[in-house]
């Protein structure tokens, strides 16, 4: 097994120079770069406190929103209650940062394996729904932590409808900030979209396509869609705990919020589902359309707006966004090296 893995590495450097000179490789090396270099473009009070804060928001959505196209999209379990991991894991954190006084990275950490273990509890009942019906059982159990968080009763040991205030943020400072959560974004998709592509994930996309034929064939689904649960909750809680750090603060109606759910399926949906890199882009997309709708005076219609959009897209470009920008630029890539 180590020779194996040692083998590996020492391929490693021939596999990333001919990744960089494919068109995959080379767009995502100009595209991390792009993010890279973003909060050094401009040091005015304007773009640091305002577009540096959204591009930051859409950072975190982009993880939000590639933890449930690896659900729903590469193992074929589609959710309406992936708030749930989003909220625990913040209000994990929250009281760790906050009561415990654990440091922040650690909180951030131990709040995604509190997702974890919902995506556990969550994945054991729901394994014989299917379809819509699965859909319809994580939006429950969604509904039940939610009322469960607002209970007047519980307000003492679950902190009522007011949540846990003043939060520290990563940083007081935008530009350190948004590089923290940078970091977490790219490392995070590095993960889903090597899972995808593994073994693992090709026994995913068959019992995703057909899982009596993959039970027939010897493949335990139920033990991978429990993975799957608590995979997607892991990365789903990472971005939980870095929601509650952004917003300094964790509520039911916030973290909980069931509409919380449906932006991680329209983004994923924008983006293209099952292709994990589209969640980033339909992120980017979703944050900053709603942010120029604001700011144009439509944010009571910015919702509607959206599911128009998403009837749409749904509607015409089946495939998302992403492929068919890809597909293009591809084109044009070939052309500028001649091929």
């Amino acid at each position: 097994m180590f020779k194996r893995a040692y083998e590996k590495i020492l391929q490693l450097p021939g596999y990333l120079k001919i990744w960089v000179k494919s068109f995959t490789g080379a767009l995502t090396v100009v595209c991390v770069i792009g993010l890279i270099l973003l909060p050094f473009s401009s040091n005015t009070p304007t773009f640091q406190n305002v577009m540096l804060r959204t591009f930051t928001h859409a950072l975190i959505f982009s993880i939000f929103a590639a933890s449930w196209d690896f659900l729903a999209g590469i193992a074929g379990q589609v959710s309406f209650g992936h708030t749930i991991f989003l909220g625990v894991a913040g209000y994990v954190c929250a009281m760790l940062v906050k009561f415990l006084q654990f440091p922040m990275w650690i909180s951030i950490f131990i709040g995604a394996f509190a997702a974890v273990l919902f995506g556990l509890i969550i994945g054991i009942p729901c394994l014989r729904l299917k379809g819509p019906y699965l859909a319809l059982g994580t939006l429950a159990f969604s509904l039940i932590i939610l009322l469960i968080l607002i209970m007047g009763s519980l307000a003492d040991y679950l902190f009522g409808g007011a949540g846990i205030p003043a939060l520290p943020r990563l940083s007081n400072d935008p530009k350190e900030e948004y590089l923290y959560v940078l970091v977490f974004m790219v490392i995070s998709f590095i993960l889903l979209i090597r899972i995808s592509k593994s073994k693992f994930g090709t026994i995913l996309k068959s019992i995703r396509d057909d899982d009596t034929g993959s039970q027939a064939s010897g493949i335990n689904i139920t033990r991978y869609k429990i993975y799957a649960y608590m995979i997607s909750g892991f990365f789903a809680g990472i971005a939980g705990s870095l929601y509650a750090l952004f917003i300094t603060a964790v509520n039911p109606s916030g973290n909980f919020g069931l509409i919380n759910s449906f932006f991680a399926i329209i983004m994923a949906s924008l983006g293209g589902i099952a292709t994990i890199s589209g969640s980033a882009l339909g992120a980017f997309f979703f944050i900053f359309i709603e942010y120029v709708l604001i700011q144009l005076g439509f944010g009571n219609w910015v919702y509607l707006i959206f599911a128009i959009l998403l009837i749409f897209v749904v509607r015409f470009a089946e495939r998302g966004l992403l492929k068919p920008i890809l597909e293009r630029l591809k084109d044009l890539f070939d052309i500028v090296l001649g091929r």
